[in-house]
């Protein structure tokens, strides 16, 4: 048996901040396999947003801000605006909460556990993987790197799977023996486009809502547009999920209009467009569509893109508008906790855990900026 002291040697100066979210998921010492729910993560407290956003705005392979302006723009921006807004949601990001309860639910082998494993927020990505070690005292022989971005991007999951892999890396050293096993794209996974379209209908039925009149407006995250002129095959992923979805709505019994749109753009470079808010706007002035349908695309947990930037700031924003216009702007719930995306979950990780190799290996955009993508490529150590 390999001593624990042989792995604090890796421990980061956050690991004691991570342990106690960590110590909530019961992992079990007998555990052979750790399955990583990667995601970008949240503040859990007001005093976690300032440490949260220098993470994030330091990561160049996310926000290209030059000169490394980014930490300083971070400290500017949560006490100006970040905290006010957080504020508004509660004070916390549920991103966490969301996370475990998922975790929990969904299926898993016996001899496998689950880790909220973040890229920006607690617990980090660094200090899951070593509790993983810890809690095990060096038994661990396997990780399931589980992107919980359903649509691939080397920004998103692509990033949280590279980190995650490189972190993994130094642990070789001790454990020649480890496993990494890749789960980076489900965008087109049945239960999930299932339960998409379920909440869908769910909301279409009990708002009376008149398909007819009414047009699904599904937003996803942007994405700054340089990614996808480097190759970037994003926003096709996002697109196919939205047909898929409301293909499944049409067998269902229901044709619909839609539309798609992005939100939560950062910085002065071009991202994706339409912006929902523009997009939401003109279709608010637009006589064709009595109701206005907005749907989470990409977002499976609620966190602050939905409380905040749908439900709050984007509503007080057209308020007069949507009044003036006499139009009916509703917002579907997110994936949360909903049986049929449990039940993805649970499939994705049966068969990332039965396939040794994971995921089918993706090439690198035409003109990819990060050489550490081929070790995303590869899904291995």
């Amino acid at each position: 048996m390999k001593s624990i002291y042989q792995f604090t040697k890796f421990r980061s100066s956050t690991y004691n901040q991570s342990l106690q979210y960590l110590e909530q998921t019961q992992f079990d010492p007998d555990n052979k396999t750790a399955i990583l729910m990667l995601n970008l993560g949240g503040p859990n407290s007001f005093q976690e947003i300032s440490p949260f956003l220098i993470r994030f705005f330091q990561d160049t392979s996310v926000i290209r801000i030059p000169f490394g302006l980014g930490p300083y723009i971070a400290r500017l921006r949560g006490p100006a605006k970040i905290n006010k807004q957080y504020e508004k949601i509660g004070g916390f990001s549920p991103l966490f909460k969301w996370t475990m309860v998922q975790g929990f639910l969904m299926s898993k082998p016996q001899g496998s556990g689950f880790l909220p494993a973040f890229r920006y927020g607690l617990p980090l990505q660094e200090d899951a993987i070593e509790y993983a070690f810890e809690k095990t005292e060096g038994r661990i022989q396997k990780f399931l790197l589980f992107s919980q971005y359903p649509q691939y991007s080397c920004s998103t999951g692509g990033n949280a799977i590279r980190n995650a892999i490189e972190l993994l890396q130094k642990y070789k050293t001790i454990q020649p023996k480890l496993e990494v096993s890749v789960i980076d794209s489900w965008h087109k996974n049945k239960f999930y486009i299932s339960a998409m379209a379920t909440l869908l209908i769910n909301k279409i039925k009990g708002q009376n809502l008149d398909p007819k009149e009414t047009i699904i407006l599904f937003t996803a995250h942007s994405l700054p547009a340089d990614f996808v002129w480097d190759g970037e095959k994003y926003p096709y992923y996002i697109y196919e999920s939205c047909q898929l979805v409301i293909d499944q709505l049409k067998n269902m019994g229901i044709q619909i209009h839609f539309d798609l749109s992005y939100q939560s753009k950062v910085g002065l470079n071009k991202w994706l467009r339409p912006a929902t808010h523009h997009a939401l706007n003109q279709y608010i002035k637009n006589n064709k569509f009595k109701n206005i349908l907005i749907s989470p695309m990409g977002f499976t947990s609620d966190h602050l893109e939905t409380l905040y930037e749908l439900d709050i700031q984007l509503m007080e924003d057209l308020k007069k508008d949507i009044e003036s216009n006499k139009k009916n702007v509703i917002r579907c719930d997110s994936l949360n906790d909903h049986p049929q995306f449990i039940a993805a979950l649970s499939d994705l990780v049966i068969q990332g855990l039965g396939n040794k190799k994971g995921s089918s290996k993706r090439e690198r955009c035409i003109d990819c900026k990060f050489e550490q993508c081929d070790i995303v490529n590869k899904h291995e150590l």
